[in-house]
């Protein structure tokens, strides 16, 4: 009974560390979508689109190769804010449409892999966006559901997921034309993953490129000037440091030995200084150091003593969109007696400022090809 209401409650905490992803990724496109006043509602039309997509699977790993060749195929609904202001435009000097999507891809092998619905906060930056011919860069992040995941006994070979609930990320390069100015035509490809960050194994994460086609209707147009490019940012202090708190879970997953899962813990403290570079872009460098449970549990069942502590040294780049940074950041272990792991990795992230201060995000770990580990962070700003 106690193992029992132990992992009930290790299963209310993984809940609630999708459910903190999930909200990092889409407060920031809420809170720009939300209108505070009349003219601000008036100044960010709303528009919809739809589209099609069909691509292939990636097998970026020997273990997944045989259940690789497919060619997914999905359709997607996606509504968008466009903000076109002065106010919106002067720092960045983009013209940016963010919101929403929703989409069903079917991974073209029922059996083993089965469909995924998923609901993604989108931000797409817009390329020359006043003629008829422009381009766009789109990038999105949420969660998803999959109707097939991995089963030791009914379904072995599907080592891409292991979580009904995963987290997706995607990344598209878009051409839109403007057949008159409520509808236009969209044309892109885009790259797609999807992964539980290794909260339970296996979990080899599933890359799927796609090319797509759409249609965009704007309910209320407005004619798009070239944006008002300023240096404020210049004169604002451009130094920065924050310093988080880390949380997150692993499954340690059952073996003849030891026939029950394991669900661990990792803590630790994350501290980075930064500068930044230009209107959207800071340079960093920080460490980290975690207690990893998982790697403590591991080092049990091996009859190992050795410690499960982590420290490492991080330079990176960061994205600085207003409240919301994104983060990528190379790892290199300077402590790690366990030595588990590749003795470097990368680090995906993405904060959002709350006030002045307080800071409340999500990270992922990767080492290679392969997610390690999503954790929820906090902390405060400087």
């Amino acid at each position: 009974m106690a193992i029992s209401c132990t992992g009930q409650i290790f299963r209310i905490y993984q809940f609630f560390i999708f459910l903190v992803c999930a909200i990092c990724a889409i407060l920031p496109f809420l809170a720009f979508a939300q209108p505070s006043d009349t003219s601000v509602s008036q100044g960010n039309p709303f528009l919809w689109g739809v589209q099609a997509h069909r691509g292939f699977i990636l097998p970026h790993s020997t273990a997944i190769a045989n259940v690789s060749h497919s060619n997914p195929f999905g359709l997607e609904i996606r509504g968008m804010w466009l903000r076109a202001e002065e106010r919106h435009t002067r720092k960045s000097g983009l013209v940016t449409q963010r919101g929403f999507l929703v989409n069903y891809i079917n991974f073209d092998n029922p059996e083993v892999l089965g469909s995924s619905a998923s609901a993604v906060a989108l931000i797409e930056p817009l390329i020359r966006p006043g003629g008829q011919l422009y381009g766009a860069v789109q990038m999105g992040a949420g969660v998803t559901f999959l109707s097939k995941v991995y089963d030791e006994t009914t379904n072995p070979t599907n080592l891409f997921f292991s979580t009904l609930l995963s987290f997706t990320g995607m990344v598209n390069a878009k051409l839109y034309y403007r057949l008159n100015p409520h509808c236009e035509l969209s044309l892109g490809y885009n790259y797609n993953h999807i992964s539980n960050g290794g909260m339970k194994l296996p979990n080899k994460g599933m890359n799927f490129p796609m090319a797509n086609v759409g249609f965009q209707y704007h309910a209320r147009p407005i004619k798009l000037n070239r944006p008002l490019k300023t240096d404020e940012w210049k004169q604002q202090p451009r130094n920065y440091a924050y310093a988080l708190g880390i949380g997150s879970i692993k499954t340690a997953q059952a073996t003849p030995d030891f026939p029950t899962n394991e669900y661990t813990l990792l803590l630790g403290a994350w501290g980075v200084v930064g500068r930044q570079i230009g209107r959207l872009s800071g340079v960093s460098a920080g460490t980290e150091w975690v207690h990893d449970g998982w790697a403590r549990e591991i080092q049990d069942r091996k009859g190992l003593d050795k410690s499960a502590w982590k420290g490492a040294m991080l330079l990176g780049y960061e994205v600085l969109a207003g409240r919301t940074r994104f983060g990528i950041h190379f790892g290199a272990y300077v402590f790690n007696p366990s030595g588990d792991v590749d003795p470097v990795y990368q680090r995906y992230s993405l904060l959002y400022r709350l006030g002045d201060h307080l800071i409340l995000g999500a990270t992922m770990k990767t080492h290679r090809q392969v997610a390690d580990v999503i954790d929820v962070r906090m902390g405060w700003l400087w």
